[in-house]
């Protein structure tokens, strides 16, 4: 595999995101998709079209290892881009730069690799920044909606505490792209579709054809998840408002029960002298 992320367009194309198998979990937070109107279908090709104009951008800005994607570039490859605000998606060279990845106030590394690569591509900075790594076998076995929940905890851990977070792989086109794929379709409850068209539009080097029947089994999943958060969460706080409810009517008979078993004192007549 090429570590410096330099491979010819032919290699650009992997097979199936492989990981340990993860449970999955559930989460409760409701997100509001930050973009009104529907982005370019998704172009698997090198000269995908320019994003729309009417496609509100999201913080695509100058930062120092890539962003304005106006004009794309070959060499932009070997960059991150900002996919949304907080979340940079780059190849393994893009992690190796202290000095920029501070100037784009990374905080947080989400590092996948092949288990053949970890003698190669491993956490560089560990007592500069906060790491996931996931070793990750490239073969089409393997589960991909398995560790979509344990990434969205490590992005959204970083988006909770302001962080920025640069996820890459090898070569930043197949599987960090995936999972940055994955996540955008939990946070805005997008279709894999528009989730992947987005970070095209934002990384036209994406690749992930292997990955769309994953993509597609997994929008019922998180909608469905979603769903049943959202009843739990109406359902615990109906609860609680009927147990405030009955508490109050409890307090309401303790105060009539104290005042029934006072006893009753004869009215106090003024003495006077004759």
């Amino acid at each position: 595999m090429d570590i410096n992320g330099a491979s010819s367009a032919a290699s650009s194309s992997r097979h199936t995101i492989d990981s340990p198998v993860h449970s999955a979990s559930t989460y409760s937070r409701g997100y509001t998709s930050p973009i009104p109107t529907p982005v370019p279908a998704p172009h698997l090709g090198w000269g995908m079209m320019a994003e729309d104009d009417n496609v509100e951008r999201m913080g695509s800005g100058p930062g120092p290892m890539g962003g304005g994607n106006n004009e794309w570039r070959y060499e932009m490859r070997r960059e991150a881009q900002q996919i949304i605000p907080g979340l940079y998606l780059g190849p393994f060279q893009s992690s190796t730069n202290l000095n920029k990845m501070k100037m784009m106030g990374i905080t947080h590394v989400l590092c996948i690799r092949d288990r053949k690569e970890s003698s190669l591509i491993y956490p560089r900075f560990p007592t500069e920044f906060r790491y996931m790594t996931l070793d990750i076998s490239d073969n089409s076995d393997q589960n991909l909606i398995s560790i979509f929940p344990k990434c969205v905890d490590f992005i959204e851990e970083s988006m909770n505490m302001n962080g920025v977070v640069l996820a890459h792989c090898n070569g930043g086109i197949a599987l960090s792209p995936a999972i940055v794929v994955g996540y955008l379709m939990w946070k805005f409850s997008w279709t894999a579709d528009h989730a992947l068209a987005y970070v095209q539009s934002k990384r036209y080097c994406v690749s992930t054809m292997s990955f769309q029947n994953q993509f597609k089994e997994y929008e019922p999943i998180q909608m469905a998840q979603k769903m049943v958060q959202q009843v739990g969460f109406g359902a615990r706080t109906g609860s609680a408002h009927k147990r405030q409810v009955e508490d109050e009517d409890i307090d309401d008979d303790d105060d009539d029960d104290r005042r029934r078993k006072q006893p009753m004192r004869e009215p106090i007549r003024e003495i006077t002298m004759e």
